[in-house]
Order: C-alpha cells, then structure tokens, then sequence
C-alpha cells in the first residue's frame, strides 16, 4: 500500500469527522455565550472578587496552599467593602478555604513538628468556627425568604443610578444576584456542612472524638451527600472509609436538589 492511500477516506469517515468538528463548534460556541451572559448579570462591584476565589480554587489542594492565601485576601476586602456582602456567604467561603488550606499542611505536611501542627490545627479551628457562624447568621436571614423578599432587601444597596452599573444592563445583574442568592439557599446549608466535616477532622487529630463525632453527624444531618463526613464519621467508629459507588460517581446529585 503506498503512502498516499493511507491517508484517503472513506466516506463515513468524512460523515463522522464532519459531525465530530461540528459538535465541537457547537459546545465552544454554547460555553462562550453561556458565560458570556452569566458574567453579565453578575455584579460588576465584586467581578474582581469572584475572579480572586477562581484564582485560589486553581492554586489550592495542595500541601502549600498557603501561597495562594493573597487570593482570599484580596476577595474578602472586596466584599467587606461593600455594606450588602459584609456578612454575605461568601465571606463564610473564605473563612472555610483559609481554614482547610491550614488542615491539609497540619495533616500532610511531614516537614513540620508536632508543636506546628498543634499551631496550625488551632488557627484552622478559629478560620472554621468564623465560617460556621456566618453560614448560620445567612441562613437564618436568607433561607427562608422568598424572591421578591430577597428583591427588597437587595435593592437599596444595589440602587440603579450608581454609577457602577452605567453602561450595563442593571435589570439583568439585579436578577442575576436575586437568582444567585436563591441558589445559595441550597447550597449554603452544604457549605456548612463542609465546614463542620472539617471541624470534625480537627477535632480528631486534636484528640476530642466525642466532639469530632457530633460535628459530623450535624454535617450529614445537613447534607446526606457528605461523603467526606460519612467516611471521617465511618473511619471514627471504627471502620473503613466510605467510597463512593460507581453509579454516584458518574451521577452526582443534582446541586438544585435539597437533600
């Protein structure tokens, strides 16, 4: 067979390399305009916030994710300057990462000594309990409200005259903030319930499995789905750690579903 005919194709092949390449268009041109709109309905005031919690969810999992720590910084200044997100969930996000980034290096970090690691568990303790606390004052004022509830208390701080929504579609990044805090109203209660998992996993390596053990029941009792809590809390009692099966792998839940 000579060089040339190898590359030669047949025509169901062209058909397929055809509808291969068009599938591809189609998903980048979806992915392009998808986030094109939902960065236009968010608010422009804390774009560069959420850019920094993007950056730091990139950098992080890592033994030395404390070099990443800038990234929260600068996105919690962010959101403490504004009076409607100074007490936002988003601030709980922060105190929750800074809180897990100290207990990976506790755990994993063989370079340090145990008087270190006591220091670093303490201060991931402080972080996490910061987190719990503002998770639960959100969901006591947030959860329960309904859209247009949420409308009037978003509203007088989000005024359409300010001039940093000249320019652009204030109706739009209105909707867009109601919508993402009714998408928090389920995911916030999850959120606590990872902070909790990680406040159950400093208490285990502090010695304290009584408390550790509460903190994961409450974990699960918030979110069912914790798979990290029903592992810690499986590995606590004495047994093996939990692995998901095949089936949740492939098919998570669905983050819209309250469980």
């Amino acid at each position: 067979m000579r060089l040339r005919e190898l590359f030669i194709l047949s025509r169901g092949t062209k058909v397929i390399i055809g509808i291969t390449f068009s599938v591809s268009v189609i998903a980048i041109l979806f992915a392009f305009f998808y986030y094109r709109s939902k960065n236009n309905a968010a608010d422009p005031r804390v774009m560069k916030a959420r850019e920094m919690l993007h950056e730091y969810d990139k950098a992080s999992g890592k033994i030395n994710s404390l070099e990443a720590f800038p990234f929260l910084d600068t996105a919690a200044a962010i959101y403490e300057s504004f009076p409607d997100y100074e007490s936002s969930f988003e601030i709980g996000l922060i105190y929750n990462n800074r809180c897990s980034a100290l207990l990976l290096m506790a755990v994993y970090d063989s370079t340090i000594n145990e008087i270190e690691k006591s220091n670093l568990l303490s201060l991931a303790m402080k972080y996490c309990d910061s987190s719990i606390m503002n998770y639960r004052r959100w969901i006591a004022e947030w959860e329960k409200l309904s859209s247009e509830e949420i409308t009037s208390k978003v509203v007088p701080f989000m005024e359409a005259g300010n001039p940093v929504f000249k320019g652009i579609k204030y109706t739009k990044v209105l909707s867009g903030r109601i919508k993402y805090i009714l998408t928090a109203q389920t995911e916030t209660p999850r959120r606590l319930s990872v902070s909790l998992t990680n406040k159950g996993t400093i208490y285990r390596h502090t010695g304290c499995p009584d408390s550790a053990f509460y903190c994961y029941r409450e974990a699960l009792a918030l979110w069912s789905d914790n798979r990290t809590a029903e592992s810690n809390l499986s590995v606590l009692m004495g047994g093996e750690p939990v692995t998901p099966s095949l089936i949740q792998t492939l098919f998570p839940p669905d983050k819209g579903t309250k469980k």
